[in-house]
């Protein structure tokens, strides 16, 4: 993904509360850009208002968005979402339509 410049200082409580600033350094290259279609079917935080929707596959994005599921919890205490995706899990833009 491109990435966003959103320094973590002026992200959203809602992400702030879930990720620590060095999560953010990876977190940031998930991030799904306003008008890139979106690669998977879920729930979804818009990175500069905090506010959570459901997209499905295909779908225009509406904003930078991070899928939810990128969130760590518990306050950044679990990273392992940004080190344990197989190869090619990751993909640059959604399918072909």
């Amino acid at each position: 993904m491109a990435g966003t410049n959103v320094d973590y200082s002026q992200l959203p409580a809602a992400i702030k509360d879930n990720l620590s600033e060095e999560q953010w350094a990876f977190a940031r290259h998930e991030i799904i850009q306003d008008g890139q279609r979106i690669p998977e079917s879920t729930a979804y935080i818009n990175v500069r208002n905090g506010c959570c929707q459901d997209y499905e596959i295909g779908e225009i994005a509406d904003g930078p968005l991070l899928a939810t599921h990128n969130l760590s919890g518990g306050r950044g205490r679990d990273s392992s979402q940004f080190f344990t995706a197989p190869d090619g899990a990751h993909l640059d833009e959604g399918p072909a339509m």
